[in-house]
């Protein structure tokens, strides 16, 4: 596993979403909000953990993220965090600021907290 580079942190600061897809799938994916916050990148299910993107990255440990309106492509493995709860609400609502922000800092989505971490990534 690597970690991010700066750069890497920054664009994913900057950037409004990525594409998620599974590691086990060959889907085109989801489009997602993602955060950075504290050198570290967070991504919630909007909807719960019941959304399949959100179930299947998961169930089978990591996922493929690009970007839409940048160029980056990661492997990544994507892990359950509540350490950093506080920090990830706050940076919704900094980043994003509108209603859908604030149901991001709510259950269910507050409690679908994945943090990526790259195994294999390109910017």
């Amino acid at each position: 596993m690597t970690t991010w580079s700066q750069s890497q942190l920054t664009t994913l600061h900057d950037v409004q979403e990525i594409r998620i897809t599974p590691a086990d799938e060959s889907s085109p994916g989801r489009l997602i909000w993602v955060l950075e916050t504290g050198g570290r990148v967070f991504v919630r299910s909007w909807k719960g953990p019941d959304k399949a993107w959100y179930r299947d990255t998961l169930a089978c440990g990591g996922a493929h993220v690009s970007g839409q309106d940048i160029e980056i492509e990661a492997d990544v493995t994507a892990v359950r965090s509540t350490d950093a709860d506080d920090a990830v609400d706050a940076e919704f609502l900094r980043k994003y600021g509108d209603p859908y922000a604030i149901e991001m800092t709510q259950s269910p989505a507050r409690e679908t907290t994945l943090e990526l971490l790259p195994l294999d990534s390109r910017l």
